[in-house]
C-alpha cells in the first residue's frame, strides 16, 4: 500500500539526553532498514528509514529521499525528495549532493533550474571521488553546458569515474575518443541526462529513453 507521507510519530533527537545515543538508535534503525530492503515489506522499510532520518543519519535521508523520488512505497512527491536531499547533503554525503544537484538540473521539487548550483554541488561530490557526479561534470565539460568547452577536463572526469566503478565511463570515453574534435554530440549528451532522469524516476524520460533504445535495437 503507498503512503502519501510520513504519517507515523518520528522520534526527535531533542528528546534524548545523550547524542550518542540518539546516534546509535538512527544507525540501528538504518540498519534494520537495510537488511529488510528487498523484502516484501517496504512500507516497513520505509518507516525505518524515516525514523533513522528523523534522527539525523544521512545514508537513511539519502535513502528516503530515493523513495519518494521513485514512488518505492510512497508516491511520488519530488518536494519531499529535495527536502531529505538536502539535508543528507548538508552533512556532506555525496550521492545525496550529486542527486540535489540533478534536481536543480531538471528543475524538480519546486527548485528552479540552476546550472550553477547543479554544476557545484556535482563539484562537491566529485571532489569526494562520486563517480555519477564525476560522470556529470565530464559530460558538462564535453558539452559546453554550463561549463567552457573543454575536452581535457572532460577525459581527466571519465577518467576518474572509470577508476571508481562507474558503469558506462569506458562507453562515453570511447565515444569522445572517436569524436573528430573531442567533444560529445548533441543526442549523446540527451541520451545521458534522459538515463539520469528515468534513475531519478522521472516518468517522462523513462518513456523517453524506453523509446530511444527500442529504436537503436
Amino acid at each position: 500500500m503507498l503512503i502519501r507521507h510520513i504519517a507515523i510519530l518520528l522520534f526527535s533527537c531533542s528528546l534524548f539526553t545523550s547524542t550518542v545515543f540518539c546516534k546509535e538508535k538512527a544507525d540501528a534503525y538504518y540498519e534494520n532498514a537495510i537488511r529488510l530492503h528487498g523484502a516484501e515489506n517496504l512500507e516497513k522499510v520505509f518507516e525505518l528509514y524515516a525514523r533513522s532520518a528523523e534522527l539525523g543519519n544521512a545514508f537513511a535521508q539519502y535513502n528516503i529521499a530515493m523513495m519518494y523520488s521513485n514512488g518505492e512505497s510512497v508516491y511520488v512527491d519530488y518536494q519531499q525528495a529535495v527536502y531529505w536531499f538536502n539535508k543528507s547533503s548538508d552533512q556532506g554525503f555525496p550521492p545525496a549532493q550529486y542527486r540535489l544537484g540533478e534536481m536543480y538540473y531538471f528543475e524538480k521539487g519546486g527548485l528552479p533550474r540552476d546550472l550553477d548550483k547543479a554544476i557545484a554541488l556535482f563539484r562537491k561530490a566529485a571532489d569526494q571521488d562520486d563517480p555519477d557526479a564525476q560522470m556529470n561534470l565530464a559530460i558538462l565539460y564535453g558539452t559546453g553546458e554550463g561549463l567552457a568547452v573543454d575536452s581535457r577536463q572532460a577525459l581527466f572526469w571519465i577518467e576518474r569515474a572509470k577508476q571508481g566503478g562507474h558503469a558506462s565511463a569506458f562507453e562515453y570515453k570511447k565515444m569522445i575518443a572517436a569524436s573528430p574534435d573531442g567533444l560529445f554530440t548533441a543526442d549523446q549528451q540527451r541520451r545521458y541526462w534522459l538515463e539520469k532522469a528515468a534513475e531519478l524516476g522521472i516518468r517522462e524520460a523513462q518513456i523517453a529513453l524506453g523509446l530511444l533504445q527500442a529504436e537503436s535495437g
